[in-house]
């Protein structure tokens, strides 16, 4: 099924709405689950300002995790699709000058959602190549007991991830990213 160009910007006016007015998701006849699918699909879009409108969109959902019961439901059940999305993204298939963006979401994740994340980070890092074949398993333990450990520090999680991108991505140590 194709999806037009219309039905996106629908999407991401829904997404900016329930930003602004977080109480919309008790509202019975919205489906946060698609809501929620949504989003994580536009983390994948190559379009900047769409991926900085979910990652925006997905820190100010996991906060109210603990206190709307839809949006509490559907994080713990589609929670770990994000954090893949999160994490491929990070792991190359996003721009490096969105990687703040996507250190927000693992922020919020693991601030408002620590045990569901500790196991999800934990299963999706042992899968081989994942989220670039150019990580060891101990680079990835690394990162994700790094992540784990950080629950008041964003800058130092921006820094971890911006670190972690650029092992994916086998620049690491290169005069390329000295000033990154």
């Amino acid at each position: 099924m194709v999806l037009g160009v219309g039905w996106w910007a629908y999407q991401l006016h829904l997404l900016q709405a329930l930003k602004r007015k977080p109480d919309l998701f008790l509202c019975e006849r919205l489906d946060v689950k698609a809501v929620f699918q949504c989003a994580v699909l536009a983390l994948k879009f190559p379009e900047a300002p769409t991926v900085k409108a979910s990652c925006g969109f997905f820190t100010e959902l996991l906060p109210r995790c603990g206190e709307v019961g839809p949006v509490g439901k559907v994080v713990q059940e589609d929670g770990c699709m994000l954090l893949i999305a999160v994490l491929e993204a990070i792991g190359g298939q996003a721009s490096r000058s969105l990687m703040d963006c996507f250190a927000d979401i693992l922020f919020a994740l693991n601030k408002h959602c620590f045990s569901l994340l500790s196991v999800w980070i934990k299963e999706a890092l042992q899968s081989p190549g994942f989220p670039s074949a150019r990580l060891s398993p101990e680079q990835k333990d690394t990162f994700s007991q790094q992540i784990l450990r950080e629950r008041v520090n964003k800058r130092r999680v921006k820094e971890m991830v911006k670190e972690f991108t650029l092992l994916c991505r086998g620049l690491h140590g290169t005069d390329y990213t000295a000033d990154y």
